[in-house]
């Protein structure tokens, strides 16, 4: 059971244990060197299901202006932040999870603030009522907020694309394959807030418990504070800190769907106990709501069957969303 597996305690291991790949000869190079980072994703993807991404190409002062956002927006007073807060109507702003009181093995210690695509007021998606197709929400009481997330929204979308490539390629398909998936993508920043948990918290106590993401590809960015950790295929827990201008990237159970399995998606958790505050700003890559998620048959084809039954994203994803932080979905929408 998760909870079960958030009493183990994380190893601390040399860096060397997750995979930290150069992407810029992707980006840069010609096709022998574009398949050989592709090799060195698919490997990462099919052993550990993380690993760290150096040479992607998004400036330094890009990201560190989400976090200072973020940082802005998470040091106003409650009052600031409820107006803002998620509601039944409008998923995305301010979220706040946990009872930071009365901590248990189910505690969720952590605050968040939901961003995702812009729209043209006069954009058709907005009128069909979809909980993933809204308008942003943004406090007026940090300056360039939305500025400056969106700016980083729009680059590390742009990386997204360069990594789904890099995942096609690694199961031998043309690197286009996926893209179809994502015309109307219901990706999301999400960006993070963990206070430090108090002293003498048994292990059971986690900032955000074990569990595996929906979606197909995650790129974090992670602070200067650790407090990452994730399950190998041996079955330990071991820490996954931050590697200075590198991202965090981990797929998750869409892209196992789709690669029949041939990648990973990997149990993680956040457990800060560092006594000052963690941010981190997650970047999910998320296929168009009406996409239905299977086995790619190229591969099933290989297989001799499809391991994996077919799954609707929108209606994935609004009962993920629903269980993680309270919010009622319409899976009909």
């Amino acid at each position: 059971m998760i909870q079960d597996e958030d009493r183990l305690i994380a190893q601390a291991v040399e860096l060397s244990q997750v995979p930290l790949i150069d992407f810029s000869p992707f980006l840069n190079g010609d096709a022998n060197a574009r398949r050989e980072v592709a090799r060195q994703i698919a490997e990462a993807c099919a052993t550990m299901g993380f690993f760290y991404l150096t040479g992607h190409g998004v400036p330094t002062e890009m990201r560190q202006a989400v976090f200072d956002r973020a940082t802005d927006f998470f040091h106003l007073p409650m009052e600031d932040k409820e107006e803002v807060r998620v509601n039944d109507e409008l998923n995305r702003g301010w979220i706040y999870a946990g009872d930071r009181e009365k901590l248990n093995a189910n505690s969720r210690v952590f605050e968040q603030y939901r961003i995702q695509r812009e729209f043209d007021p006069d954009d058709p998606l907005l009128k069909t009522g979809n909980p993933f197709y809204q308008q942003n929400r943004w406090s007026s009481k940090v300056d360039n907020f939305d500025k400056d997330c969106m700016t980083y929204y729009d680059i590390m979308s742009h990386l997204a694309k360069e990594l789904i490539h890099a995942f096609a390629l690694g199961l031998d398909l043309p690197e286009d394959r996926f893209d179809r998936y994502f015309q109307n993508s219901t990706s999301q920043i999400s960006l993070m807030y963990y206070p430090s948990l108090p002293e003498g918290a048994g292990n059971e106590i986690k900032n955000l418990s074990a569990h595996v993401d929906e979606g197909p590809l995650v790129i974090l960015a992670q602070g200067e504070i650790g407090g990452l950790e994730l399950k190998t295929l041996d079955g330990r827990w071991i820490s996954a800190p931050p590697v200075p201008g590198a991202f965090t990237v981990n797929i998750g159970n869409m892209m196992m769907w789709w690669s029949n399995g041939r990648y990973r998606s990997t149990l993680h958790r956040v457990r800060n106990t560092s006594r000052v505050e963690r941010l981190s700003v997650p970047f999910f890559w998320n296929a168009d709501h009406d996409v239905v998620v299977e086995p790619l048959e190229e591969l099933v084809a290989r297989d001799g069957e499809a391991k994996f039954p077919p799954v609707h994203v929108g209606a994935l994803l609004g009962r993920f969303y629903k269980s993680s932080v309270y919010i009622p979905f319409d899976d009909k929408k």
